[in-house]
This record gives C-alpha cells, structure tokens and sequence, in this order.
C-alpha cells in the first residue's frame, strides 16, 4: 500500500533528513513527482503537508480526510481499496 507523507518508507525518510542531506533532496523530487496529482474525490491538488493514500486496486491517489482514513488507521491496513474499487463486486 502507498501512503501520503508520512508513513511507511517516507516516514522513515523523514526522520532520518536530519543525518542525511540527500534524503531531503529525494522529498522535493516526491514533491515534484506528484505536483500533478489530483485527489480522486475531491480533485484537489496534491499538497506535501497533507495524508494521502493510494488506492491499490485502481492506483488513484486520495487525501485521508476525502476517504476517512488516518496515518493511524492507515498504518493496520494491508491493502487499501478506495471506496468506489470497494464497491464492485468480483466478476464471474
């Protein structure tokens, strides 16, 4: 699963850019990779100081607080589906 800022290996990432310059030019590349990535439920821009996780099924990317889900939560789920790949149902 991915995950907005800060969780997962960004986070740890983070934590190290203190000891390790070249961890903090890897983030402003984050920053620039995903600067034309549209929140899947709202359609706002991406912004680094906000949660955001991506849909593993459809690989949309969305702000925690459009689809309800924490850093907290986010960190006990292994796959996340966004709500509408939630909502189909497995074709026979």
């Amino acid at each position: 699963m991915q995950r907005g800022y800060d969780s997962g290996n960004q986070a740890k990432a983070a934590l190290a850019k203190d000891e390790d310059e070249d961890v903090e030019e890897e983030g402003e590349e984050d920053d620039e990779e995903h600067e034309n990535t549209l929140c899947g439920a709202c359609g706002e821009n991406y912004s680094a100081d906000e949660f955001w996780i991506c849909c593993d099924i459809c690989e949309k990317w969305f702000h925690g607080k459009c689809v309800k889900i924490t850093p907290a939560k986010a960190e006990h789920i292994k796959q996340y589906k966004c709500p509408s790949c939630g909502n189909k149902r497995a074709r026979t």
